[in-house]
């Protein structure tokens, strides 16, 4: 018998056994695997919802603002009539039109969103709704219910004008005062909340 070859074979044997994974180490990795594979999918489910809804809000802001500069640059709303000195521009948001807002021209300067000024219609994409419209900064008191709200400015001036309503086109009861918070929503439920200050300030936060 020859024990030189039967000694490399038993050598081989061994190495080979070495080389490979027991079915319980692979087990194991496969679940660490999942574990981590799950939470990077709901991080990012997360991640994106939170993307969504904040990237609204800012668009939102910048509608508000372009109304401000609008206003402050003396923007001519129908070429060749001469009405730029007489005209506001503004924002108009609706609860009950959840998925959208208007820009609008404030021709009759009653500082509110009447039919026929409208200029553009924008709507909300990926999912996000206005959540709530508050008044006082949006706190634990959100003051009596609203459902629409009208942000226009002016010229000369860069303050805004922020009027409040309920749900049938008239001024709330009940003690209101701005900041104008517009609270959005995603469809998974984060929330970003524009606010609009009377001196023209506009800012974001979650």
């Amino acid at each position: 018998m020859n024990y030189s070859k039967l000694k490399i074979e038993n050598c081989k044997l061994k190495i080979s056994a070495k080389r490979g994974f027991t079915l319980i180490e692979l087990i194991v990795v496969m679940t660490i695997a999942t574990i981590i594979t799950t939470a990077l999918v709901v991080q990012q489910s997360k991640w994106s919802d939170q993307l969504a809804v904040n990237t609204q809000a800012y668009e939102l802001a910048l509608m508000i603002r372009q109304a401000q500069i609008y206003s402050l640059g003396v923007k001519e709303y129908t070429a060749g009539t001469g009405d730029k000195f007489n005209t506001g521009y503004g924002i108009h948001l609706d609860k009950s039109a959840s998925n959208q807002y208007i820009f609008f021209a404030d021709k009759n300067i009653n500082k509110k969103y009447d039919s026929g000024e409208a200029i553009e219609t924008k709507l909300f994409t990926r999912g996000v709704t206005i959540n709530n419209i508050c008044s006082n900064n949006g706190g634990s008191n959100c003051g009596p219910p609203i459902f629409q709200v009208d942000i226009s400015f002016f010229r000369p001036d860069p303050k805004a004008s922020v009027v409040f309503l309920n749900n049938g086109g008239n001024p709330p009861g009940g003690s209101i005062a701005p900041p104008a918070t517009i609270s959005l929503r995603s469809p998974n439920g984060k929330l970003s909340k524009v606010i609009v200050e009377t001196n023209g300030q506009v800012y974001i936060t979650q």
